[in-house]
């Protein structure tokens, strides 16, 4: 295969070695030099015609995924992206004068040409935006998708009654329906957290060129250029009012990943619970065997689906932290470690999505709540007398409960039978409805 690259793109490979510069990135940074082409032509007519509607094509090849191996440079990289600029500027170059639609007529240059009115800091920083932006839209899919199902459980178990517990110790009643709500509202937050991110993200520094100065720049070539990538892209972009600002710092970015850190840390938490509710101790809400949990145990089931969310969680929120260090770390006019935040934006991109695809599609269906088990830990815990202080008082109930944790028992009928016969308490003698006092009627019903 001859490259398509040239002479700046072998030297970064000498100093880079050899990696695959993203396809997501790849996409984003040919939309941003389709749209600075077609700006340069419509505001300074740059190309002969048919040149024009050559290169334009070469750009929408390299967007289709067409020429992905010749984008050979790994995002860990110095030089704040220009290695990357000169690797599509190159390629596009190449693509666009072998054609041979064109003859002789005109040969651009990939530096002359096709990066005139263009820096790599507005350039590349847009083509970072871009991906970002779309990483965004897509976790936010992915998200009320595991919102939905738990909403869905929410009402199909708000009858179900179990035992809630503080500290780890039994507490009050509940209803597994009331559990999954509780899940459901870090979820619906983490959706509202990833839309509105989306307001600050969406503008770009096209048109700043070098440090946001808009240095040889034409003003009418910085509004076309917006207007073509919005158009390209059919995103809702807006060319930023502080240009020096969006071209020097990158807290957007860091915010962007600081939302998908917090989705995953209220992953890494829910399923911190389920892990505890799952194991061979409480057993309430078991999951299905996905698969042999030993080589040598027989019996023995792992909760794998929810040991592969916690540790993609564990990675997301370690990349949302080193985004943040890197954005910080950025001087004076420009942060030169925007490859790097655009890496572990892939990252976390990848690992989000699959721990809540997992959580939505896998780990949610898996799960298979014993009903019996729930109610039997109900009756037989500090929680049922808990919720007679009402009745009984708080001293009463301090005495009663050595007794009850002794009895044994399976539901709550049971419970009230010795409540009423066994714990010799007469209050209790004279109670016609012992369920109301319990709460019970109320949890299930919303009265």
């Amino acid at each position: 295969m001859t490259p398509l690259y040239g002479s700046e793109t072998a030297k970064a490979l000498k100093i880079l070695g050899q990696g695959q510069t993203p396809r997501t990135l790849i996409k984003a940074f040919a939309e941003v030099k389709l749209a600075a082409i077609q700006a340069q032509q419509e505001s300074s007519s740059l190309y002969p015609d048919l040149y024009f509607h050559t290169l334009c094509d070469a750009a929408r090849e390299i967007i289709r995924g067409d020429h992905d191996k010749h984008f050979p440079l790994p995002l860990t990289q110095g030089g704040a992206g220009t290695s990357l600029h000169m690797n599509i500027c190159e390629v596009l170059a190449a693509l666009a004068n072998k054609s041979t639609n064109i003859g002789n007529e005109f040969k651009a240059q990939p530096l002359e040409d096709l990066a005139r009115f263009q820096s790599t800091n507005d350039t590349f920083s847009t083509a970072v935006i871009l991906m970002s932006f779309r990483i965004l839209e897509e976790m936010e899919t992915r998200v009320i998708a595991l919102q939905e199902g738990l909403v869905y459980r929410e009402t199909l178990y708000q009858e179900w009654l179990m035992c809630g517990r503080t500290e780890m110790q039994d507490a009050l009643p509940m209803t597994l329906g009331q559990l999954f709500g509780a899940w459901a509202g870090p979820v619906e937050r983490d959706r509202w957290r990833l839309n509105k991110v989306t307001e600050r993200l969406r503008q770009i520094p096209l048109g700043g060129t070098a440090i946001g100065t808009g240095y040889s720049a034409p003003r009418d070539y910085v509004f076309a250029a917006e207007k073509a990538l919005r158009r390209i892209t059919g995103l809702p972009l807006c060319r930023s009012q502080n240009l020096c600002d969006q071209v020097a710092h990158t807290d957007a970015l860091a915010e962007a990943a600081r939302a998908m850190g917090l989705c995953a840390s209220n992953l890494f938490k829910w399923t911190g619970d389920l892990l505890i509710y799952s194991s061979s101790f409480l057993a309430e809400i078991p999951q299905e065997e996905q698969q042999y949990g030993s080589t040598i145990m027989p019996s023995k089931s792992n909760p794998v689906l929810i040991e592969l969310i916690r540790g993609l969680s564990l990675d997301v929120i370690s990349s949302s932290d080193l985004i943040s260090r890197y954005s910080s770390e950025g001087q004076l006019q420009l942060n030169a470690y925007l490859p790097f935040m655009a890496e572990h934006m892939i990252r976390i991109s990848e690992n989000l999505g699959r721990a809540l695809t997992t959580a939505s599609e896998l780990l949610l269906p898996a799960l298979k709540p014993d009903r019996a088990l729930m109610e039997k830990n109900l009756v037989n815990s500090a929680a049922m007398v808990n919720s007679l202080r009402d009745v009984l008082g708080y001293g009463t109930i301090k005495e009663l409960l050595p007794e009850l944790k002794k009895a044994g028992l399976n539901n709550r009928s049971e419970l009230i039978l010795w409540l009423k016969n066994e714990s010799g308490i007469e209050e209790i003698k004279n109670i016609r409805n012992l369920d109301e006092h319990f709460g019970l009627q109320r949890l299930t019903t919303g009265a």
